[in-house]
């Protein structure tokens, strides 16, 4: 039987008011971002700011900040625990199998490489700092200056001289082809397990100050590019001529169905991740690790420096 259209009508409207309108249903539907980052000063400080920005902006956050070692935050990544992270783009070699990993020894083609993989996986790669993190091998400068270091190739002669090295370093360096094991292939050395003490946090922070301190004789460390505390404690990179470790730029990653909620977060990140050099980031993880002050200090800082956020 049909409904009388007066009955009709009031049906219509009564399911229009008790209906949110489509703006209200996206708001109801949006939950918090959750943002995580690597266990170190880089990931602590550059975390901070993210998490500030978005809660600038109305954005409800869940601050995981130093969350764990690189595996781990991906895989909370890619399970949907977390939902923007701080990740570097040469890692994208080590999330997919790839035939080559030359691409990722150029910089903006690694990006976009990385960027290409992550997508059937609906995981965003959004545009990158300059600043290129990537591994090296630093030892204490006066070290250097007696046996006269300059590059890895010196390294690798001294260490076949049968001189005493013991290299503190993360594990995820240790086995990589494009890590110490590429170096020793490259240049023709070969460290023991005894002459290896391997961490399986990548903390640089924890690696240096070893080498520093000359702890359990190390007198090597690995250390990344963007590390602060390179000119405090006087240590020094060696040269890799044969650029064995790939470029590592550090980007905003960020779930499909979290970007499609809040299309705003790229534009809002955008410009922290164009200020930051690789002198920034020396500079400002030297004040997170070496100097010890609060990472989200230092963050709120650096914000009302380039005109993010106001004076804190």
């Amino acid at each position: 039987m049909k409904k009388p259209l007066a009955l009709l009508l009031a049906a219509l409207v009564f399911a229009a008011l008790a209906s949110p309108a489509p703006a209200a249903r996206a708001a109801q539907a949006k939950r918090p971002v959750t943002v995580a980052t690597m266990i170190d000063a880089e990931g602590a400080v550059v975390g901070a700011m993210m998490v500030q920005l978005l809660r600038a902006a109305g954005i409800e956050v869940i601050d995981r900040t130093e969350f764990g070692t690189p595996d781990i935050l991906r895989m909370a990544l890619v399970a949907g625990e977390v939902d923007l992270v701080l990740d570097y783009t040469g890692s994208g070699q080590y999330y997919h199998e790839v035939d080559s990993t030359d691409v990722w020894s150029d910089a903006q083609a690694g990006y976009e490489r990385t960027r290409e993989l992550d997508l059937p996986n609906d995981i965003y790669w959004l545009a990158p700092a300059s600043a290129n993190n990537t591994e090296g091998l630093a030892v204490r400068r006066a070290f250097a200056q007696e046996h006269d270091l300059r590059t890895v190739q010196d390294l690798a002669d001294y260490a076949n001289a049968g001189s005493p090295v013991k290299l503190i370093t993360s594990s995820s360096f240790a086995e990589n082809v494009k890590g110490l094991q590429g170096m020793e292939e490259a240049y023709g050395f070969r460290l023991r397990a005894d002459q290896l003490i391997v961490l399986a946090s990548g903390n640089t922070s924890e690696m240096l100050k070893a080498l520093y301190e000359e702890r359990d004789g190390v007198n090597v460390s690995l250390v990344y590019g963007t590390d602060g505390a390179l000119s405090q404690m006087d240590l020094v990179v060696l040269e890799d001529p044969k650029s064995i470790p790939p470029v590592y730029l550090p980007a905003p990653v960020v779930r499909g169905e979290t970007l499609r909620a809040y299309p705003e977060i790229e534009e809002i990140l955008k410009p922290l991740f164009e200020s930051l050099t690789l002198e920034t980031l020396q500079r400002l993880n030297a004040q997170v690790a070496f100097e010890g002050r609060p990472a989200a200090q230092v963050a709120a800082e650096h914000l009302a420096d380039i005109g993010l956020l106001p004076t804190p």
